[in-house]
């Protein structure tokens, strides 16, 4: 599969890109992005032509697909030009500003046949693929609770598109929220129906929030909670996940971030009748450690393997669809 990449800094220089050239499967044939500088520097880098300009790059360098590393507020008109050029399209998250341009963007590829993945890499973390085997298992019976916490530092930067409404569509939770979401929902196979929703910009400056938190019920009835802040700093900033269920649960502790890292904790402990002393005996749960996988690779390799297969798969398109409607649903309160 021959790649062009719009947008070449940022997440594509430190993950994407690299993670690219490891699959035996991919090529980069240029990449492009809007500052001249860092065009320059990352075609130099990579040994492939470089451009500022998107519609010139598609226009001129033969590719099968495009992957997007832009900010939010760029991803629907670049999405719409890759559709142009026929080129299937793998863009990062979240997938646009709202869940109208977001169902705009899936309809447009869908009549157009084209692939369209959402760069939710976390779901593909081994960890994670063990908790939903686990709770596919029965191993904590009914999901009736759920927790998520994702949090980092990230102050007052000049410029920066993630701490502007009009170009990131929000803040800490359209950035790390997202993720909660989308992986909760995986998990338990299931949406978020009902949400309500507190959040504040209590540390920076920016416009947008740097903290908030959330309360939300599920179609199928799991309550569940996520909070999530720009303002807690990295040592600090351990991620947890946690699923409770009528017969045990799933903790996680550190696996949610752009590397396979963490362990995960799974303790299966049905019970029977109501016991009025409620002694808590303490029980070892299980511990699982993580495969070691890129999580950057996995998806590349599962995007060029949908796109070989001739069949598309735009469930996870679809997802991360809804995904905006949450947001959507939490910013308007």
């Amino acid at each position: 599969m021959k790649w062009c990449v719009i947008g070449a800094g940022g997440i594509a220089d430190r993950r994407t890109i690299p993670a690219l050239l490891q699959d035996e499967g991919s090529t980069l044939v240029a990449v492009m992005d809007r500052n001249p500088a860092t065009a320059k520097a990352m075609g130099e880098k990579y040994g492939v032509p470089y451009f500022a300009d998107e519609e010139e790059m598609l226009s001129t360098v033969a590719c099968d697909a495009v992957y997007i590393g832009t900010p939010v507020f760029c991803h629907k008109a670049q999405i719409e030009l890759a559709v142009k050029y026929r080129r299937h399209v793998f863009v990062e998250k979240p997938i646009a500003m709202n869940a109208t341009e977001a169902k705009e963007i899936l309809e447009l590829c869908k009549k157009a046949d084209i692939q369209l993945t959402v760069g939710y890499m976390m779901k593909h973390h081994s960890l994670h693929e063990k908790a939903k085997e686990i709770i596919l298992a029965g191993g904590i019976g009914t999901p009736n609770s759920v927790r998520a916490q994702f949090t980092c530092w990230y102050p007052d930067v000049p410029g920066a598109w993630r701490q502007k409404k009009a170009t990131g569509g929000g803040g800490a939770f359209m950035d790390l929220g997202v993720h909660c979401v989308e992986l909760l929902e995986y998990l338990l196979d299931d949406e978020i129906d009902e949400v309500k929703a507190l959040y504040s910009t209590r540390t920076f400056s920016y416009e947008v929030e740097d903290g908030a938190v959330i309360i939300f019920r599920t179609k199928g009835g799991v309550l569940g909670h996520v909070d999530v802040a720009f303002n807690i700093p990295d040592a600090a900033s351990e991620s947890k996940l946690e699923l409770y269920g009528t017969a045990g649960y799933i903790e996680a502790r550190g696996t949610l971030g752009q590397e396979e890292c963490g362990k995960l904790t799974h303790l299966y402990a049905p019970q029977g009748a109501y016991d009025a002393a409620q002694s808590r005996t303490v029980s070892e749960p299980v511990t699982y450690t993580p495969e070691g996988k890129n999580l950057y690779l996995d998806q590349i390799r599962r995007f060029r393997e949908e796109v070989a297969s001739g069949k598309r798969d735009y469930f996870y398109a679809e997802r991360a669809v809804q995904v905006q409607e949450v947001v959507d649903q939490i910013y308007k309160q």
